[in-house]
């Protein structure tokens, strides 16, 4: 099986099984599910998801409170980096690709960003890169070995107990969403528009 191809271009995401709203639903039910997954212009994936609506209303209600304030840029830097290094680990190539682009932008910093996604976890990195990406792909690859010398770099690099969490628990989020976007569909290259 040839390696996956990392990418910081926009990918698309076709799905294998039926979307929900491509079922046999009542108009109200798909006017819900398009209401809630914002509208017509929903993800396919969020529509996939959506067979199992209750499901999915319970897992954005998780996704809404993994997030820590987005006012601090750096820190949601290293939270998307957690969540590049899972992706890339697992070998989710559209995740990979969302989130190596909002590294770039937090940490204002594209070749770094690139430079994972082409070197993986031997990328050369500055320290509290390098980190971040070695608890993420401690808690990724040996869950039940994590332990708090894991957090000791981190915290030695000056991040506080909360923004370790929130590292963290993106990166355990998105171990979770790439096995749902691995099984229920692939990436493609981006239609170009004409």
């Amino acid at each position: 099986m040839p390696e996956p191809q990392f990418t910081l271009d926009f990918l698309d995401w076709v799905p294998w099984v039926p979307r929900a709203v491509d079922g046999d639903l009542s108009d109200r039910r798909k006017a819900e599910i398009e209401a809630f997954v914002a509208g017509k212009n929903a993800s396919d994936y969020l529509l996939v998801l959506a067979n199992d609506f209750d499901s999915l209303r319970a897992r954005a209600f998780v996704h809404r409170h993994v997030y820590a304030d987005e006012e601090n840029v750096t820190q949601a830097g290293y939270r998307e980096l957690g969540a590049t290094t899972t992706s890339h680990i697992n070998g989710c190539v559209f995740c990979a690709s969302v989130h190596a682009r909002h590294v770039a932008n937090y940490l204002k910093d594209r070749p770094l960003a690139q430079r994972f996604l082409d070197e993986g976890l031997e990328a050369d990195l500055p320290a509290i890169e390098r980190a971040v990406v070695d608890a993420a792909a401690k808690l990724t690859v040996a869950p039940e070995s994590f332990s708090k010398a894991d957090l000791q770099p981190l915290r030695d690099l000056g991040l506080s107990d909360l923004e370790i969490l929130d590292i963290l628990n993106y990166a355990a989020f998105f171990a979770n969403a790439n096995r749902l976007m691995l099984t229920l569909g692939e990436p493609t290259p981006q239609k170009k528009l004409r």
